[in-house]
């Protein structure tokens, strides 16, 4: 959600350094529990993008409030801090904005 990392590669990659099998069945758990989607990859036959449904964007209030819990009790990385200053400088309109940029509503 806050990385927009969007294929298997891409999340194989992270930081979290998560094993195949349990990528692949956490994948597979989103996808069934409707929280993500997967769609081809405009570039390759051989990929699939993974994008968030409706139903996990509308997880995006409680992300916010986890990543707000995490940052009292944990050292996060810096790019998080940064997000989460512009949450707090006004979290309504922060979570509005990040709706629109990931339904695709530009206006």
């Amino acid at each position: 959600m806050f990385s927009k990392q969007c294929t298997y590669g891409d999340f194989l990659k992270s930081d979290e350094k998560i094993a195949t099998n349990i990528l692949a069945s956490r994948l597979q758990m989103l996808e069934t529990t409707g929280i993500i989607i997967k769609q081809d990859h405009p570039q390759s036959k051989a990929k699939v993008l993974y994008k968030l449904s409706q139903k996990g964007i509308d997880l995006l209030p409680v992300m916010i409030e986890i990543n707000l819990w995490a940052d009292k009790y944990f050292t996060l990385p810096e790019e998080r801090k940064e997000m989460l200053a512009e949450v707090k400088k006004d979290k309504e309109a922060f979570i509005k904005e990040k709706t629109k940029e990931l339904t695709g509503d530009t206006e």
